[in-house]
């Protein structure tokens, strides 16, 4: 490529029509306006930023706090497990479980539980659960 094919571009002499001058009206009235506006909008921001970190910080904190109550909440139930464990082994809990389970045990095999568990789960009752379920099929 030669020099010859290059063009040189200049910038345009005539002003462009659509200009706005400092001197004209709508110039006047808007400028105190835009003024206005991007001041408040630097207002909103910068309220904005440090609302925002106010909250990280805040959340942070109670992030923390969580942390510490877990960790403790969780150190307390370990504890209370060992002591209940601990509690479950004695002698006197071990008898007190033994004269519970005596006492459920006649209480359904006594004269009242025995014909509880009778009623309940008596071979007949699914035999006329059978049979009725077949008369509502056949009748309708």
């Amino acid at each position: 490529m030669g020099l010859a094919k290059v063009a040189i571009i200049a910038a345009p002499t005539k002003e462009p029509r659509a200009a706005i001058h400092p001197s004209s009206g709508i110039a006047a009235i808007l400028a105190p306006a835009l003024v206005a506006v991007l001041q408040f909008q630097q207002l909103f921001g910068a309220t904005s930023l440090f609302l925002g970190i106010q909250a990280s910080w805040l959340a942070w904190q109670f992030l923390l706090a969580s942390r510490i109550l877990a960790c403790q909440l969780r150190s307390a139930f370990r504890l209370s497990v060992g002591v209940g464990k601990t509690i479950w082994k004695t002698r006197t809990v071990r008898r007190l479980r033994k004269k519970i389970a005596f006492e459920f045990v006649t209480l359904l095999l006594g004269s009242s539980g025995n014909s509880l568990f009778l009623v309940l789960f008596w071979p007949g009752w699914w035999v006329l659960g059978f049979i009725i379920m077949v008369t509502r099929f056949c009748v309708g």
